[in-house]
């Protein structure tokens, strides 16, 4: 659950600051006592007994701040107003910290990283209550992130475009730009003890090559000590450089330009190992190179001993396994230098050979890699050992990257696109497992393209469910993961054209979802009472009246009054086809979206979902209607 995993990583953040207070009511320094006791009086006064126990759900350190707090777990699903309950306790915490006029900064980091229910959650809801509320200055929110990262499309980018027009909220934005002249010449004048007048030329001259950028100025002035234009002068005592030729390097565009133009005299198998190298981005490890010692694109000389020569001359660093280039523009300098069609060709023969490497079960023909379950997948070169081999879950992963960077333009042979959809399938498959639903987003995608966008395939089955189905299932279950509502409707939209509704309930739960966190309640409770009707469960979409409500409830209870005790223990212990699961997070999702509205068909569902539940011989409490279920049976 998204929102669940959203709502923790900012408890944990509160968390925290749970934690201190119980260090400072514990510690030595009075004023600290003081200020915890206040917190502890202020959170009293505005809580009541059962919200303080609210508040220990998500903070569960509070039982060790307030004497009498327990946990006590909510019994009935409260659907998506735990959200606002969690809104208002955290704002009600935040506003006891501030009570005693103790100013409290909290620090984000990273928020380019944040998925958007984070972000709703932080800078929206509780920012936006706290700016109603508090009328002093003692709550500093800090916030860092990489502005070339967040663009027009990025969720925290509209977040900050409403913050910065919020009347409640003072906004200070701070942008970091590169070093100023005088900055980069206290900073050449430290690293070689000499006043700064002395070094202002030298400076000057390393500030217009790099343009102020400092992983630039030290590349540059690392290679002018590596080639002696600065050097330590003995007669004088100090560093000192030849200014003539100083003057006289010949740069690109910048130092990674530079620094490549020092590459053309390396020998052809070297700058081979750098093309090859440079396919794989920033760094590759070291064991994925040794497997690649016997595929068609190593040389005859191998990978080592160009390596060695190419970390001699400061190129690329060996450290733990892992080969890195010195600088990332290097890397781009040497790849963006690879004639297209031979990059295409890098990329294909290196994917192709690292995915057959992983397992000889992947070469087979059609989708028949799709049904590799991934802890099967191995690498299966016995000369390899154990310290060099890598996951073959990565493994996997660096092959389909390289095919995917080969693109399905490059490759014609319909028989093998399918199968490099089906890479993708699987990789992106293990990504969703483990939550990393925008990383697994891509793959489900580039898999459609290798397939057609817009295309369906219906003679590739596997496992009974095709192709098709899994990489846009995926993929729609990977949009509404990270809220990305439209494209969520147009995946599954494109299933419901294709798939009957039997095989597409999974796409119908993605949507539902979707829907649900965009406040669509009605357009649910319309499309899922329409759907529902194909599994033979007809309900009226006319408003029920009172006496077809009672009639249903009269079925329900008669149904259940066939079935002992044990009968329906057994119902829950039953942990029947994912089919049937399936209808069971419809149901929940239709009753969810009606409970909100108010809906008259909320008991009408309810009663329907107890006799198809007694029919099918079972249920489950997890689902909120199925708490209707167990109450309708203690009636």
């Amino acid at each position: 659950d998204v929102e669940h995993k959203s709502q923790s990583v900012v408890c944990s953040l509160f968390n925290k600051i749970v934690a201190m207070l119980i260090r400072m009511k514990l510690g030595r320094n009075q004023q600290d006592i003081e200020y915890s006791d206040g917190v502890v009086r202020a959170l009293e006064s505005s809580l009541d007994h059962n919200s303080l126990c609210s508040l220990a759900e998500y903070l569960p350190d509070i039982q060790d701040l307030i004497e009498g707090v327990i946990i006590k777990r909510s019994s009935f699903v409260e659907a998506n107003l735990s959200h606002w309950k969690l809104v208002f306790l955290l704002t009600e915490f935040t506003t006891a910290l501030l009570r005693s006029n103790r100013p409290i900064m909290l620090i984000m980091d990273d928020l380019q990283w944040a998925d958007s229910l984070t972000l709703n959650l932080v800078l929206r809801d509780l920012l936006g209550a706290l700016g109603e509320r508090i009328n002093s200055h003692n709550f500093l929110l800090a916030g860092l992130y990489r502005d070339d990262w967040v663009l027009s499309e990025h969720p925290l980018y509209s977040q900050l475009e409403r913050i910065r027009e919020s009347r409640n909220v003072n906004v200070t934005e701070i942008l970091l730009s590169t070093f100023s002249k005088t900055d980069l010449s206290e900073m050449v004048a430290a690293e070689l003890r000499l006043p700064t007048r002395v070094v202002s030329d030298l400076s000057d001259f390393v500030h217009k090559k790099t343009s102020g950028n400092i992983l630039f100025a030290v590349e540059l002035l690392n290679s002018m000590v590596r080639d002696s234009i600065i050097y330590f002068n003995l007669k004088s005592r100090r560093y000192d450089w030849h200014w003539d030729i100083a003057l006289s390097v010949k740069t690109g565009e910048n130092v990674a330009g530079f620094i490549v133009t020092t590459l053309s005299s390396l020998p052809q198998e070297t700058l081979q190992v750098l093309r090859i190298l440079s396919c794989f981005g920033f760094h590759v490890e070291l064991s994925v190179l040794d497997l690649l010692e016997s595929s068609s694109v190593a040389s005859n000389c191998g990978f080592r001993a160009p390596l060695l020569h190419l970390v001699d001359i400061g190129v690329i660093e060996m450290a733990g396994g892992l080969i890195t280039f010195s600088h990332d523009l290097i890397q781009k300098c040497i790849y963006d230098g690879i004639e297209l069609a031979a990059r295409h060709n890098l990329h294909y023969d290196i994917g192709t050979f690292l995915g057959f490497k992983a397992s000889p079960a992947l070469a087979a023909p059609h989708v028949e890699a799709v049904q590799i379950d991934m802890s099967q997948v191995y690498i299966s070169d016995s000369k390899q050992s154990a310290e060099s081999n890598v996951s073959t879950k990565s493994l996997l992963s660096i092959a389909v990257d390289h095919i995917n960077h080969a693109g399905p333009e490059f490759i014609t042979q319909q028989q093998q696109r399918v199968t490099f959809a089906a890479w993708n399938f699987l990789v992106g498959k293990e990504l969703s497992s483990r939550s990393r639903f925008g990383c697994a987003l891509h793959y489900y995608e580039e898999g459609i393209r290798f397939l057609g966008i817009g295309k369906w395939i219906n003679d590739i089955i596997t496992d009974g469910r095709q192709l098709c189905l899994g990489l846009y299932e995926g993929a729609a279950a990977a949009c509404c993961a990270i809220g990305k509502d439209a494209m969520t409707a147009y995946y599954a939209n494109f299933i419901f054209q294709n798939v009957s509704p039997e095989n597409s309930l999974p796409a119908w739960i993605s949507l539902f979802s979707s829907l649900e966190s965009s406040g669509k309640h009605m357009e649910i409770v319309e499309k899922g009472i329409k759907l529902i009707c194909h599994f033979n469960i007809n309900i009226s979409r006319d408003p029920p009246n009172p006496a077809a409500i009672m009639e249903s409830m009269a079925a329900a209870v008669a149904s259940a009054s066939h079935f002992k005790i044990d009968q329906i223990v057994e119902m829950y212990q039953n942990r029947s086809e994912r089919k049937m699961q399936n209808i069971f997070k419809i149901y929940n999702a239709i009753s969810v979206a009606a409970y909100s509205l108010s809906s008259p068909y909320l008991p009408l569902l309810t009663f329907d979902f107890v006799r198809y539940s007694l029919k099918n011989k079972f249920c489950t409490t997890e689902t909120a209607v199925g708490k209707h279920f167990v109450r309708l049976l203690r009636f």
